[in-house]
């Protein structure tokens, strides 16, 4: 049908022309027809046809012979007929070319697609169903590109022709106008601008069975809480189609549950930038980085910080996104933006009054509470001239918060005006505006009318007294009380503060249900300086659970001091110790006190363990010796711990009473020592439950003889309580200065300047303490360090043995010490301290100088403990072995050599019973041995051959000896600066046989193992 009309158009325009071109010839016959004119309008018609068999959508051989088996159309020759054909040639053109581009456009689109993926052959496919799948959905979408292309084809015919054949009885200017109207409306070509629909990408596409397929076994194997294998799923969904928000999410899951929350939150992201349109995916995403991630919820507010914003992006109207974003400022410290986000919130939704509160924190935060006040203000004056719209949410929490917006900026008359008629709203008493007038009391909110009936303007009958004092909550009464307490009105105060009844013992007081209420009144009241009634309130605190706490005890304490009640306070400070072990405010206050009542020894005991906290509270003041890093028991050196004691006496109490409670002391550590010597056997027996019980008695134990200010020399003692002096090189606060200068009049004033009490006092050894011997003191000392040790406390280990050192009952005796450095040297052996070890091991080789078997313990003690072999050969222990060799030559040679080699005096360390130095008469080889081998360990093997030489020449049939030297000969030699190997290597040879024949030893000693 479309040919047949084209050549029934085409006829018309040729008959049409032949006719024009007869009545043009006939007056001016003479003349033949110009021939430009002539060629213009055949290329014109031409190229028309052309245009139209493109538009009917023609056979391709159309491109290739326009005319095909048509007639071409006659020619025109007129002027008129000429411009109407020049007009026409113009717009075929133009829109061939427009058509022309649009076909190539699509072809060129078609190819690059079948280049990508090939020409579709339906047997070759591959098996795979979403491979057929895919290839299909190709194929359908080249038929559709060629199907919109024949339609736009024949849109553009039905748009251009039918204007055409009139435009012969139009003028010229509007003819050229028509055709360019009609080529912007019904041509083909891509509009300008924009197109219509939604911004943004895409909508992602339907999930194809295949992936539908696969999200279910990976579903499946999830619920199976087969993790792995659904991971592998979801990689595979996710590498078809990446676009497959479901496969994201469920990653995010399955890396949840697998504990890797930081994959969790990027799968979530992840498929949020998938669908970043999506608001709700940014959403949960955010959600999950603050909600599911713990203790690391810090580490992902960036993240949800990012996922906020690019929900707001996709939605800036967002109420969700938006606050979450202001609360993440609020929490990062950054109320200026927070406030910005929530003003942009309430232009949103004015009447928010969650908005406002939060708007109201950040500006608090801010310190800037003027735009809060004012939006409170608009808000509640909307909701009072609009009664029909009231919203009930607006509620006394809200009234609170909004009064105390003017008691941030200490305008405590606008606070009580605003939160009178706030209240007087809520109560529906707004009518009653004239209680505005009174402003010196506020006897509105009296329980009874006795105050207001004196108001004229005041009738009992129009509302009922829950409407007044009893409708006003207690919060905001105890607010209303604050406000007049800072405005100097105390009675006025009091007056409301009574209501909490603080008087009311029974179980049923009003400080049980509001613990907070008293606490907050308590303090007003204190730092008014009303301690008297702060008293009031802090009692009923002390019989309510979790509110006696040792800061509790501690205002109570300074509110007896304030009313000269030393005896009361002195108790309060002393429970806040006891409630908190490592309270600073109650010993600073004891410490004071004690030193206003001239108890300096007290004073000064509180004072030390003060700065002993302070140092605790801040390691890095600390300045710590040099010991290994490799080890546990120097990890948990770096926090000093002491034992500190559970009992302090109290010096301003009664004599009877402190007299009551030392015995009852006494009879508690009778209890404890024979709990100790109950679970004894249990406890060596490997009993934990024993064990528990025998530490917490030896514990109480131990701390009482600690504190025994006889058993210590005045800087042992003092050592105990915590004071080792100022460091000059410590960062010292305020606090820190003004407890040192206490610390040194203190001392002063004791006669106690610790430069000159380093020496034992000469006291009366007694034969007990509280009944137990001073023998099974040191049982439990020792036992109980070494318990400490097994449980891994290895400081509080060293300290109790230090304790023992220290005390004068044992320091005096050789055995003693010998015990306790033996328990010490175990219990770094335990913790694998090789620094103690050899700490331990020089007081041996100090105190039993030229004793072999002190030689051979530090040898054993530092191979028994796993540590590195610079301990063993650490250059101070190298010099000080150095010295014990030089003072036992010095003693064994006469003077003449004495004043030609030695620059100094032998150091003799060792004392008999009698207290004289201990001076040897031989020479040790054990000592020459431990040298030589700390030489040889160093790689010194030639220096270390003198003394093995030494020794050799003392015992020359000893095999230990001949073994090392013949080792340290062969070492030598291998070394770059050895002289003469073979002579070496010969050497080493003779005293490694000289081994192999005083070996008796079961086995074969093969010598050939050297080489």
């Amino acid at each position: 049908m479309a040919s047949f009309g084209a050549q029934d158009e085409h006829s018309d325009v040729e008959d049409h022309s032949s006719n024009s071109n007869r009545q043009s010839s006939s007056p001016k016959g003479n003349h033949a027809p110009d021939p430009t004119p002539l060629k213009l309008s055949t290329e014109t018609q031409r190229f028309s046809y052309l245009s139209t068999s493109l538009q009917l959508g023609a056979p391709s051989r159309v491109y290739s012979s326009p005319y095909g088996a048509s007639k071409p159309p006659p020619l025109v020759g007129d002027s008129h007929s000429l411009d109407l054909a020049r007009t026409e040639f113009q717009h075929s053109s133009a829109q061939r070319r427009s058509q022309s581009r649009e076909v190539s456009a699509d072809t060129e689109f078609l190819s690059v697609v079948e280049s990508m993926y090939g020409t579709i052959v339906p047997d070759e496919l591959d098996t795979d169903p979403s491979y057929r799948e895919f290839h299909l959905n190709l194929a359908k979408f080249k038929d559709t590109v060629g199907s919109l292309n024949s339609s736009s084809l024949d849109e553009g015919q039905s748009l251009e022709f039918q204007p055409a054949l009139s435009h012969s009885v139009l003028p010229e200017r509007d003819l050229l106008h028509s055709h360019v109207r009609g080529r912007h409306q019904g041509s083909t070509s891509r509009p300008r601008g924009r197109p219509p629909g939604p911004r943004g990408p895409r909508k992602a596409a339907e999930p194809t069975g295949d992936i539908k397929w696969r999200l279910g076994k990976a579903s499946e194997a999830f619920i199976n809480e087969e993790y792995i294998e659904a991971r592998d799923i979801v990689y595979e969904i996710i590498r078809i189609n990446a676009e497959t928000y479901e496969a994201w999410t469920l990653l995010a899951s399955i890396f949840e549950e697998l504990g890797d929350l930081n994959y969790a939150v990027m799968s979530l992201m992840y498929g949020a930038h998938m669908r970043p349109k999506h608001v709700g995916a940014w959403l949960i995403c955010a959600r999950f980085a603050l909600e599911e991630t713990g203790e690391h919820r810090k580490r992902y507010i960036p993240s949800a910080q990012f996922c906020y914003s690019s929900a707001l992006r996709a939605d800036p109207k967002n109420y969700e996104a938006r606050c979450g974003k202001a609360a993440l400022y609020l929490e990062e410290g950054r109320p200026s933006q927070a406030v910005s986000e929530y003003a942009l919130l309430l232009k949103i939704r004015p009447r928010d009054l969650n908005l406002l509160r939060a708007l109201a924190e950040a500006c608090v935060d801010q310190n800037d509470v003027g735009p809060a006040i004012a939006l409170y203000k608009e808000s509640i004056t909307h909701l009072k001239n609009s009664p029909h719209e009231s919203d009930p949410s607006f509620n006394w929490s809200d009234a609170y918060v909004y009064v105390e917006l003017y008691s941030y900026q200490d305008r405590y008359e606008a606070a009580i005006s605003e939160l009178k008629s706030v209240a007087r709203w809520l109560l529906g008493r707004e009518s009653e505006d004239y209680w505005d007038e009174v402003t010196c009391n506020d006897c509105e909110w009296d329980e009874d009318n006795t105050r207001r009936i004196e108001h004229t303007s005041f009738s009992p009958d129009t509302f009922p007294l829950s409407a007044y004092g009893l409708g006003l909550p207690l919060e905001l009464r105890v607010r209303l009380g604050s406000y007049r307490l800072n405005l100097g009105h105390h009675e006025e105060a009091m007056c409301h503060w009574m209501w909490l009844d603080p008087s009311d013992d029974s179980g049923q007081s009003k400080s049980s249900r509001y613990p907070e209420l008293f606490l907050e009144v308590g303090h007003q009241l204190h730092r008014a300086g009303l301690h008297q009634q702060a008293l009031k309130f802090y009692l009923p605190l002390t019989k309510v659970t979790g509110y006696n706490s040792a800061s509790l005890q501690v205002e109570m304490g300074r509110c007896y001091l304030q009313e000269r009640l030393g005896k009361q306070a002195e108790e309060c400070f002393q429970a806040a110790i006891q409630l908190d072990e490592t309270n600073i405010e109650a010993r600073m206050d004891l410490a004071k006190m004690y030193e206003d009542l001239n108890e300096e020894e007290q004073a000064f005991i509180f004072v030390s363990e003060i700065m002993s906290l302070r140092r605790a509270q801040n390691p890095r003041d600390l300045r710590w010796p040099r010991q290994s890093q490799d080890t546990e028991a120097n990890k948990q050196n770096m926090v000093p711990a002491r034992s500190r004691r559970s009992y302090y006496p109290r010096r301003l109490a009664d004599p009877l009473d402190r007299a009551k409670e030392e015995s009852a002391r006494a009879q508690h550590l009778q209890r404890q020592y024979l709990t100790i010597m109950a679970e004894r056997d249990r406890m060596r027996d490997g009993n934990a439950v024993s064990t528990r019980i025998w530490m917490e008695a030896a514990k109480d134990l131990t701390d009482d003889f600690r504190g025994f200010k006889t058993f210590y020399p005045w800087d042992k003692y003092i050592r105990f309580i915590g004071y080792t002096g100022p460091d000059p090189s410590e960062h010292e606060t305020p606090l820190d200065t003004d407890l040192s200068a206490m610390a040194d009049r203190l001392t002063k004033n004791l006669g106690a300047d610790i430069a000159d009490k380093t020496n034992v006092p000469a006291v009366k050894i007694p034969a007990d303490y509280q009944g137990i011997s001073l023998e099974s003191w040191l049982d439990i000392f020792l036992e109980y360090a070494l318990c400490l040790a097994r449980n891994g406390k290895i400081q509080d280990s060293y300290e109790i043995c230090e304790a023992a050192k220290d005390a004068v009952v044992f320091y005096c005796s050789r055995q003693n010490l010998f015990l306790i450095h033996v328990c010490w040297g175990v219990c770094a052996l335990f913790a694998n301290d090789e620094g103690t070890c050899v700490t331990v091991a020089r007081f041996f080789m100090k105190d039993y100088q030229f004793t072999t078997d002190s030689y051979r313990l530090y040898a054993t003690i530092t191979r028994a403990c796993q540590s590195p072999v610079s301990w063993y050969s650490a250059p101070p222990t190298q010099k000080y072995i150095l010295r014990q060799i030089k003072a036992m030559d010095y003693s064994l040679t006469d003077k003449g050599y004495r004043d030609q080699y030695f620059s100094e005096k032998g150091s003799y360390s060792a004392q008999d019973e009698n207290g004289h130095l201990i001076i040897n008469d031989d020479m040790d080889i054990a000592l020459l041995m431990l040298y030589g081998h700390i030489l040889y360990t160093s790689s010194s093997y030639s220096y270390a051959l003198n003394y093995f030489l030494r020794a050799y020449a003392l015992d020359t049939s000893n095999p230990i000896i001949n073994l090392t030297i013949g080792l340290a000969y062969i070492h030598h030699a291998l070394q770059r600066q050895a002289e003469n190997r073979q002579h070496l290597i010969l050497q080493g040879l003779t005293f490694l046989f000289r081994y192999y024949d005083a070996h008796l030893i079961r086995g074969y000693y093969n010598p050939q193992k050297l080489s």
